[in-house]
Formats: structure tokens, sequence, C-alpha cells
């Protein structure tokens, strides 16, 4: 499979830079009529064949870049677009087709085909660099993002950042990184203020709500959708333990209903690096044998395999924890169904 190009190392070509009627400029034109190039924004163009190449994040960032040459340096990129470019995970993989900025200049929003300024100030040394495109800092590009996207966007760009401040190691427990994590979600509160500004009420509860112990977007999601389902308890990457010996550790784990949720995403069956040298056959027997294990330790009753369209149709995640003895509340049922319907309804925003 073929490699990604870097974004940052994709040519891009100015009309700009020799005027709108030279020769040159025509060219352009004339080279994305026959579709070798293809206009990103206004006079900036790319090749096709490299654009082709790019993910939705690598995509977004050329277009951050063919954006931002035009803008005052007092502008720096931020909100949905920054959590693109820090590589935050958001409910649509698809990225926006327009460039989130601040623009302390301004005093209202002002939105173009391919730029969206909000005004507001912004501290030198809360600014980051990514592919030569100023961007905010992963800490103020989350209570942006908090602040103005739907609860399940801003969960899962807040549990991303939790992790990448709390546990830059990798999976971790106990007194050192329950402090960590007290550190830098309190940072994020002080950044909220006193809770006057627009938006503020539902990025709080989505803060205290996240948490660095989800791995991926994907667990992000399953833990929300478990939250509305009224399961209780939830506590994402559970180790157990049998006759002192490492049994596993599961994605969810409800306590009070002895619960372990997988969620088991095609993936597994499919990426090198989590095949690790294994089949397909392999992998879902080693998965079979771990939850053998599980099923050892007192402390689990059952184990629920769930996959991606579990969490877009709740219903069917319900209908799985139903048969595992969870009891759950028929009206907190629908209403995440519901939710749902609304979260993966539409394209990105």
């Amino acid at each position: 499979m073929p490699t990604s190009p870097d974004p940052a190392q994709c040519e891009l070509f100015f009309a700009a830079t020799h005027g709108d009627g030279a020769r040159e400029s025509v060219a352009l034109r004339r080279a994305s009529a026959h579709g070798d190039l293809v206009r990103l924004h206004r006079g900036a163009y790319v090749r096709s064949r490299d654009l082709s190449r790019l993910d939705a994040r690598g995509r977004h960032v050329v277009l951050a870049r063919a954006v931002v040459l035009g803008l005052s340096d007092a502008c720096i990129v931020s909100h949905a677009s920054a959590a693109v470019l820090h590589g935050l995970p958001r409910v649509h993989a698809t990225a926006p087709e327009v460039i989130s900025v601040i623009d302390p200049r301004r005093t209202t929003t002002s939105r173009s085909t391919h730029l969206f300024r909000r005004p507001g100030p912004w501290a030198r040394g809360d600014d980051d660099s990514i592919c030569g495109v100023a961007v905010t800092g992963l800490e103020r590009t989350a209570v942006d993002v908090a602040r103005t996207s739907p609860l399940a966007d801003a969960v899962l760009c807040l549990d991303a950042v939790l992790r990448r401040l709390v546990l830059p190691r990798g999976h971790e427990t106990g007194p050192a990184a329950a402090a960590r994590l007290a550190d830098v979600r309190a940072r994020l509160l002080e950044r909220l203020g006193d809770g006057s500004r627009p938006g503020d009420r539902n990025a709080r509860r989505a803060l205290l709500f996240a948490s660095p112990w989800a791995e991926n977007g994907g667990e992000s999601l399953l833990r929300l959708a478990l939250f509305e389902l009224g399961v209780p308890d939830i506590e994402l990457q559970r180790t157990f333990r049998v006759r002192g010996q490492f049994a596993g550790r599961c994605d969810a784990y409800s306590g009070s209903a002895r619960v372990a949720v997988e969620l088991d995403g095609f993936i597994k069956l499919t990426d090198a690096a989590m095949l690790a040298g294994r089949t397909p056959a392999e992998v879902v027997r080693d998965r079979d044998r771990r939850d053998r294990r599980l099923l050892e330790c007192p402390d689990v009753r059952r184990v629920v395999h769930c996959e991606y369209r579990d969490l877009v149709q709740p219903a069917r995640l319900a209908a799985l924890l139903i048969g595992a003895g969870v009891d759950l509340d028929p009206r907190r049922v629908t209403a995440a169904a519901r939710a749902a319907a609304v979260r993966f309804a539409g394209g990105p925003r």
C-alpha cells in the first residue's frame, strides 16, 4: 500500500506570484481545467496526483497552507482546523472544507468559501507550528473545540489531548497518573474562566467527563454510548489478574454489572502493526483465550464484544448488554438512539 506523502512537502503553485493575467497564471488555470492541478483556494493550486494520495488530514493541512499565506501574521489556525492538524480524532473521518482561524483584529465572525475567521485574542507561547502552519497549542485547541463542538466531538478531542499530556508513555495507572490528570484538568478548567462565554457550560461538562484512558476515538465513542445507555460504573482499560497472573485488559468495564466490553474494529484483523505477525485467525483465537482468562476472574461475569456499527445504532449495543444481563432503562435506550442519529448524521462541521 503506497505511503501517503508528507502534506508539508506537497508543492503549492500561486497565481499571485506572477499576477492574474501573466502567462504563468494562465498556464495554472489551464492545467487546472485539464485536471493536472487542483485549485485549492483563490490563486492557489496543487498537483492532482499529490492531493489524491493524501488522507483527510493531509488534504486539510495542504488547504491550510494555501489559505494562511494570504493572511496576516496576527491570525492563527484554530478550533476544528487546529484539531485536524494536531491529529486529534473527531466523529466524522472527513475533515472540514473550511479553515478556521482566530483573527484578533475582528469583532465578529466572517466566513468565505475556504476561511472562517473568529474574533478573539491568542497569546504568544500558546501557539504551535505544524507543517509550517501556525496553530493553537494542544490545550488551547482542546478548550476551543469543547466550547464550539457537539458533545461527542468535544469528548473525542479532550480524551486525546488528556492522553497525550497525562499518559505520554502509554497506558499507566496509579497515583502519579491521577496527579497528572488532576493538574491538566485544572489547567483546562482555568482556561474556561468563570464560565460566562458561550459554550462554557457544555465545555465544562465534556472536560469533567473526558478520560485519558480512552486509547482511541472508538473507545471514546464506546464510553459515551455506554454512559448514554445508563450503564453504571464505567471504567476504561481495566486490568484483571487471575491467581496473581495478568489475565487481560478490557476496553470498558462496568463494576456493578461485572461485564467487560470490547470494541472489535476491522482494523484489528487488517492492520499490520496490530496483527504483529499474526494471521486474522490467530488474532481471533488469542481473543477467545483472553476472554476465557477474564471469565475466570470473580469480577467478570460476561464479556461483550461490539463493533462500530453498534455505536452508531445504540439499540444494537443495548441488545448485546441486555443479553449479558445488564439492566437498562428503555427510556435511556431510546434517548441514546436519538442522540446517535444526530451525532452520526451529515458530514464534517
